[in-house]
């Protein structure tokens, strides 16, 4: 079997262990929150903060609510359960496709959506990426909210994303990265990558990559408007978030029932925590318009 098979099961066990331990605590949004730095936060703005990341995700990218902005057709890559292509349709009124490795969050993305008056307008299947399973240029807006950062081949991904664009559509791309190199470097130093290495093997990630690196890919196959931007000091309540929801009882227990890859992931909650905070980590947004 090869490697990009090996990780693609991995990653699909992984989620299908561990997504509804994450709904039962979190909702159906499966990413960070986005907040203010200077503001204090109670537990139940967390999952407002999640909404609050797609909100800020659409402004950084140029996305307003005139009609003419409005996208009709959009792809959710690595969509979970589903979460922000049940609030995209509704937001925009779009027919939304989202893509998945895991079965089991297919199916339950698939259930809300029947569940929220949402099936005619949202749907999801398993598919690969790397692969997907549609004609060129047919989406509007290409959303990928942090699914990058499981993609083993980066420039094979951002060609993928590319593809499906429609000319005069936008990809988003929220994605875990490792810091920019200096000048004078050629990797990270061996501690960074020990400490990256360490949550590569619990979250079934392949190498990681820098926020110039996806920078340098769209610019290779000329797209237009792209910008970037270090969000690292909006999300950095979350992770402290995740680890007292994962203490609490219910959060014990179904951690518990949910199996070893989701009681590994947990255990490695706290590096995460740690390489943001030594800057090893960046949290990253980088949109772009492919040209008409």
């Amino acid at each position: 079997m090869s490697s990009d098979r090996v990780l693609q099961d991995g990653i699909a066990e992984f989620y299908d262990q561990s997504s509804g331990l994450w709904e039962d605590i979190w909702g159906d949004h499966m990413h960070h929150g986005f907040y203010d730095p200077a503001s204090n936060f109670s537990a139940s703005d967390h999952r407002a903060a999640q909404i609050r990341m797609i909100e800020e995700s659409l402004r950084f990218a140029g996305i307003t609510d005139e009609p003419e902005k409005q996208p009709k057709t959009i792809v959710d890559v690595g969509c979970g359960i589903g979460g922000s292509s049940r609030y995209l349709a509704r937001k925009f009124g779009a027919e939304c496709h989202g893509i998945t490795l895991s079965p089991v969050q297919a199916e339950r993305a698939n259930v809300l959506a029947k569940d929220e008056g949402l099936a005619d307008k949202v749907s999801f299947q398993v598919a690969d990426a790397l692969k997907q399973p549609f004609p060129d240029g047919q989406f509007d807006l290409v959303w990928s909210m942090e699914s990058g950062e499981h993609m083993p081949e980066k420039a094979k991904f951002v060609n993928e994303l590319a593809r499906v664009t429609a000319p005069g559509g936008a990809i988003i791309l929220v994605t875990w990265c490792h810091r920019d190199l200096g000048p004078s470097e050629e990797s990270l130093q061996p501690w960074e990558k020990k400490l990256l290495d360490r949550i590569c093997n619990a979250y079934y990630l392949p190498e990681w990559c820098s926020t110039s690196d996806y920078v340098k890919l769209l610019q290779s196959l000329s797209f237009q408007d792209i910008k970037a931007a270090d969000w690292s000091e909006h999300v950095a309540p979350f992770w402290p978030a995740v680890i007292r929801s994962a203490f609490t009882w219910k959060g014990f227990m179904s951690l518990l029932r949910s199996g070893l890859k989701t009681i590994k992931g947990a255990l490695v909650m706290p590096l995460m925590i740690q390489g943001y905070q030594k800057g090893v980590i960046k949290f990253a947004i980088i949109t772009c318009r492919k040209p008409e």
